[in-house]
């Protein structure tokens, strides 16, 4: 999160380093991300920098999260208010909205450099973002959603993990294969039906 001092700054000069980010982030990878490159295309001193953020972590998943707000909500919450049956509805509704991200041409370059940059560090930091945004959107559902798939805690959230590696590792086909959308949902479904056909094994046991 920025300092204190970045949100008393005008929004004018505020914008104006947000784009520079934006777009040094979209043109290199975020190792490669120079913070040069983006204090000398917001105009400010470097000083000013390190006024406003900790360092380069801070402003990128700052941008990351804003990002994700400004345009996850109103495409999520119209799923949320249609009652998601399971858990699966709400992991593909997900992955429909990263798909859109990644569509998007004001984002595309940025969210593919992203996924592209994905460390284990990073990985952990945006699955922070994403499963808070995740259970703010559900706002309490995510117990129903467990009680009713008929699965105990541990298998439950087992099941999560799976079902964002899967979409991670299909956003990932999707940005570095020739595959276009119609063709990465049928390996979506696919999977997903392989996936739900654990729930057929008795694990009562186990």
């Amino acid at each position: 999160m920025p300092k204190d001092l970045f949100f008393e700054i005008n929004e004018q000069k505020k914008e104006r380093i947000l784009k520079a980010a934006v777009r040094e982030f979209s043109n290199r990878k975020y190792a490669e991300a120079s913070i040069n490159q983006i204090i000398k295309e917001s105009d400010i001193s470097r000083g000013s920098f390190y006024q406003y953020f900790e360092d380069k972590d801070d402003l990128y998943f700052y941008i990351i999260n804003t990002v994700v707000n400004e345009t996850a909500y109103s495409f999520l919450k119209k799923f949320v208010a249609s009652q998601p049956e399971n858990i699966f509805s709400v992991y593909e509704a997900l992955f429909h909205y990263n798909l859109q991200l990644l569509s998007d041409q004001k984002y595309q370059a940025f969210f593919k450099n992203m996924y592209l940059s994905l460390d284990y560090r990073l990985q952990q930091k945006l699955k922070e973002i994403f499963s808070s945004i995740r259970e703010e959107l559900l706002q309490g559902k995510l117990d129903e959603l467990r009680v009713n798939s008929g699965y105990d805690d541990l298998f439950f959230q087992e099941l999560m993990n799976i079902l964002e590696l899967n979409n991670r590792d299909l956003l990932m086909q999707y940005i570095s294969s020739p595959l276009d959308k119609t063709r990465i949902m049928e390996i979506y479904h696919r999977r997903i039906r392989i996936i739900n056909g654990a729930k057929n094994t008795d694990t009562k046991g186990e």
